[in-house]
């Protein structure tokens, strides 16, 4: 444990309300998190104060013993020199001055003198609680109007994708505690964190939780050296898990045998055997009357055919494909079928009746098989969440590619992917053209691969300490589970581009990255 020494009790006072203001913000509120940066500033202003220089009663070898000090200075000094060659140097101080919890707070909570015992205990307690009251209050303001409420709506405090970082790394943190510690205490915790985040995380449809969420807990297993049969049952597990998926997602063609020619009335179907898309089970492109669909139409809407539905997509398309949904055939007969309540689902948008039957994840699932089918088919990627991460990626590597060395700077990389999009004509809308949604990437194409390199060795030496003191060791723990949570997210999102994200990351590397020395604390 750090020694406090001689010092007043104030500054560890200050640090203390620091740490509870930030983990209760983390689930809740990005101005909240500034207030907590804010105190986390104050307690060290004390601590200078009272404890004078950062420098003082500190040797040399304190200093040698701090890498993760060294590379997150050394990753934010290329990041701002990275200006040198942005064009829109004011994107640039935007993109920096977003960044900055990155730097702050490893660089207060690694000089500071602080009990790091307790932070670190008093920290995992009030996480816990905050995630857990911040999931109840998602959970009851979805459910007041549950049937109105988009998948990413169930969290309107931070995005759902950074509260579902936050219930994993949670969870395998108690998961750890409770198998090295057997308490009453965490094991109540755990009850509460799996209930009302696996609720979260179902409402929400995030995949990000339901993949983090049970590596989390292996990794807690791993570390604890406990049940390694059991990893290996459920390492086997997810790997049959993630085989039932891809197999979900195979495409399954129209048997061009068992195709009807044409309708009762004598109109030609329209039918195509090489196109995968399907509803409920069955096949979209086949069994098509166009005229006898506008002509049913025209009887029951005075919505038009050829127009937008009410989420302003074609409505044509949105009509065969719930008439496909509930396992008819577009022509008249299929339209007769239809009730008024299916013309008025119809004409608002609703594309499939199982977005009526599916709710959370299971919906979830229904939308990245129509993703991954109707890009088969050649269909528009827009609005496709997992199909536009490979355009996104795909932009990302162009624009590397045209600045190897150094990157374009911080400052351009939202001017570069704009300029990308449009020199590789990209499928994509205007209003989904967005960045790589890969952090690694990112560092790739803003400072080049220095700036890479720096950010992996930041995450290299968090988790990698050798000749540890023995009270470091419950903390390469910590931060190997948080390392492992970062790192995943930071592959499918641009984690540190958002508060939330960036202050989780900034926070609990400052918090995890503090090594000891024989002398000087």
């Amino acid at each position: 444990m750090t020694s406090l020494g001689t010092q007043t009790q104030w500054p560890q006072r200050l640090y203390e309300v620091a740490f509870i203001v930030t983990a209760l913000a983390l689930p809740f509120s990005n101005w909240l998190m500034s207030q907590g940066a804010f105190l986390l500033v104050l307690a060290w202003l004390v601590d200078r104060y009272t404890g004078g220089p950062i420098f003082r009663h500190r040797t040399w070898s304190f200093w040698q013993n701090q890498p993760v000090l060294w590379g997150i200075l050394a990753l934010f000094c290329w990041q701002l020199l990275s200006q040198i060659w942005s064009e829109d140097l004011s994107y640039g101080w935007h993109s920096l001055r977003k960044q900055l919890p990155l730097l702050a707070f490893p660089l207060i909570l690694i000089t500071g003198r602080w009990d790091r015992d307790k932070g670190v205990t008093l920290v995992q307690h009030v996480i816990a609680i905050s995630v857990i009251l911040a999931c109840i209050a998602c959970l009851g303001l979805g459910l007041d109007q549950e049937f109105q409420v988009k998948p990413r709506d169930w969290s309107p405090f931070i995005s759902h994708i950074r509260f579902s970082l936050l219930i994993a790394f949670t969870w395998g943190w108690w998961w750890y505690r409770w198998l090295t510690k057997k308490e009453v205490k965490s094991i109540s915790i755990l009850i509460f964190l799996g209930i009302f985040g696996g609720w979260f995380i179902w409402k929400s449809a995030s995949l990000t939780g339901v993949i983090l969420a049970p590596l989390s807990t292996l990794v807690a297993f791993w570390q604890s050296n406990r049940f390694r049969f059991g990893i290996r049952i459920a390492a086997i597990f997810a790997a049959i898990s993630l085989t039932a998926f891809v197999w979900m997602l195979r495409p399954v063609y129209p048997d061009s045998t068992q195709l009807k020619q044409a309708t009762p009335s004598g109109e030609l179907f329209e039918n195509h055997p090489e196109r995968c898309l399907r509803e409920n089970g069955h096949h979209v492109w086949t069994h098509i009357a166009w005229n006898e669909l506008s002509e049913g139409w025209s009887q029951r809407s005075n919505a038009a055919f050829e127009g937008q539905d009410g989420r302003n997509q074609e409505l044509k398309m949105t009509l065969i494909r719930y008439m496909t949904s509930k396992g008819l055939k577009k022509d008249l007969n299929g339209m007769g079928q239809l009730s008024d309540e299916d013309i008025k689902q119809i004409e608002s948008g609703i594309p499939t009746i199982l977005e009526k039957e599916h709710h959370g994840l299971t919906r979830r699932l229904d939308a990245i098989q129509f993703e991954v089918w109707n890009a088969l088919d050649g269909g528009n990627p827009s609005g496709h969440s997992l199909i536009q991460r490979g355009i996104f990626f795909y932009t990302g590597l162009y624009i590397y590619q045209q600045h190897p060395v150094f990157g374009v700077g911080v400052g351009d990389v939202q001017g570069a992917f704009e300029k990308a999009y449009e020199e590789l004509d990209s499928p994509l809308e205007d209003a989904f053209r967005l960045r790589a949604h890969n952090q690694f990437l990112t560092f790739l194409i803003a400072g080049g691969p220095l700036n890479l390199v720096l950010w992996i060795t930041l995450l290299i030496v968090m988790v990698y300490r050798r000749s540890l003191p023995t009270e470091d060791r419950s903390l390469q723990h910590f931060a190997r589970l948080f390392v492992f949570i970062l790192v995943l997210s930071c592959i499918t999102e641009d984690t540190l581009e958002t508060q939330a994200g960036v202050t989780f990351a900034g926070f609990f590397i400052g918090l995890f990255g503090k090594r000891s020395v024989q002398q000087g604390q």
